[in-house]
């Protein structure tokens, strides 16, 4: 998805990019921006203020181990806000982001003898550059502890909601919109396609989407900002090359693997080896390069302990 609009002469930053996307929702110059999107979003009650909190979290559990998230935020009532940008999300992400809320919720509760345990309601908001839920046509997907068995879905517990916003099910370009249409496929348009404007399209006119332009024009960034934002997405661009790289090797590998089996599931078995193998070469040449195991993990989807002992 980063690939597919940068260009050095760009006037906006490519938001759904890691620098980017910390930039314009994770740092305190741009608090009001990150306040309107979560108001946007989130139905059950309006955010006021929020403080960042550390995006690293540690899980006392087990052995102690260390998440990072992208946007990591408390709200003035207490509840807790996690706000992820997954371009490369498949369907363990779904569990990843039990674990993330989880994490919160640990890191977090408290525990009387008078009130037994208290939990403060923790949000995780994913906007994902693939489907996560492709047989559900409607967006965002919206999850909670449900009745399942009674005639109407009833949420029963509300202290943790997941709230995914599946990009590619906005289908809506630049020309479909229009002043009264959703914000959400205002947003969409803007995340997969705002680095490709030279100024901001008349039709984004909603106080939220013109913001977001503003805190997203380079032309007001200090040097050292913009060579921060341009190394970033550099990056970006080579972990994207190896990634195709070796996701074409390990599709070749498995079709000869399958050719030999000479069996359907034979094939299938072989896509499935060369599809893990290829991950493994991947994490191997990040880890080389200095990338963070979190990093690695979001780009390939194996496990966090797995690519610490390549």
């Amino acid at each position: 998805m980063v690939s597919q609009i940068y260009n050095e002469r760009q006037r906006y930053i490519i938001p759904t990019s890691d620098w980017g996307f910390k930039r314009l929702f994770g740092s305190e110059i741009n608090k009001g921006l990150l306040i309107g999107l979560l108001n946007k979003i989130i139905d059950d009650r309006v955010i006021e203020d929020l403080e960042y909190l550390d995006r690293d979290v540690m899980v006392p559990v087990g052995s102690v181990r260390r998440m990072s998230f992208d946007v990591y935020c408390k709200c003035t009532d207490g509840s807790r806000v996690i706000v992820e940008m997954q371009n490369y999300a498949k369907t363990s992400f779904i569990d990843r982001a039990l674990v993330y809320t989880s994490a919160s919720i640990l890191e977090n509760y408290t525990y009387t003898r008078s009130q037994d345990y208290h939990v403060q309601k923790t949000y995780l908001i994913a906007i994902t550059g693939e489907k996560i839920f492709p047989k559900v046509k409607h967006a965002p997907v919206r999850l909670a502890l449900c009745d399942m068995d009674s005639e109407k879905t009833t949420v029963l517990n509300d202290k943790i909601l997941h709230i995914f916003i599946e990009l590619p099910k906005f289908a809506d370009t630049l020309d479909d919109l229009r002043s009264d249409s959703p914000f959400l496929s205002k947003f969409a348009v803007a995340m997969k396609t705002m680095a490709s404007y030279d100024e901001r399209p008349s039709v984004m006119d909603d106080d939220m989407l013109v913001r977001m332009f503003d805190a997203a024009d380079l032309q007001g960034y200090k040097k050292h900002d913009q060579h921060n934002y341009k190394k970033s997405v550099m990056n970006e661009f080579e972990y994207e090359e190896t990634l195709k790289e070796y996701r074409q090797e390990g599709l070749e590998e498995g079709r000869a693997e399958g050719r030999a089996e000479g069996k359907a599931e034979g094939r299938a078995e072989g896509l499935a080896e060369g599809s893990e193998a290829t991950c493994r070469k991947i994490a191997v040449k990040m880890r080389q390069d200095g990338v963070s195991t979190d990093t690695i993990a979001r780009y390939t989807g194996l496990k966090q302990e797995d690519i610490a002992s390549l």
